[in-house]
């Protein structure tokens, strides 16, 4: 995993995001309106700042299962021997207190 975002929650957790995943962001929690990989917004990171008060939402989705995602012992992506799982993670944007550039 090449971490280059970090998505600090309100209640204190955090999501290490690869430059692979996707990331997306919308005012319904159905239809995503941005959509690109972590290394493109972090190339734009005052946009993805800016986003997080422009919409309501943020969805996380991983490229490789083997990156395991989890949240609140809720597994959304995994991979094992016998199943794997790749479950966009949505979150509203209001629970996020900051999005913080790993790489620069």
């Amino acid at each position: 995993m090449d971490a280059v975002l970090k998505i600090c929650i309100n209640d204190g957790s955090d999501i290490i995001i690869d430059g692979f995943d996707t990331i997306s962001f919308s005012n319904d929690a159905t239809t995503f309106e941005i959509d690109s990989s972590a290394y493109n917004i972090q190339k734009e990171y005052p946009n993805v700042l800016n986003n997080l008060i422009h919409f309501n939402f943020i969805r996380i989705t991983r490229c490789y299962m083997s990156d395991r995602l989890e949240y609140k012992d809720h597994s959304f992506t995994f991979e094992n021997t016998i199943t794997s799982k790749n479950t966009p993670f949505i979150l509203p944007t209001q629970s996020i207190t900051t999005i913080i550039d790993m790489i620069n």
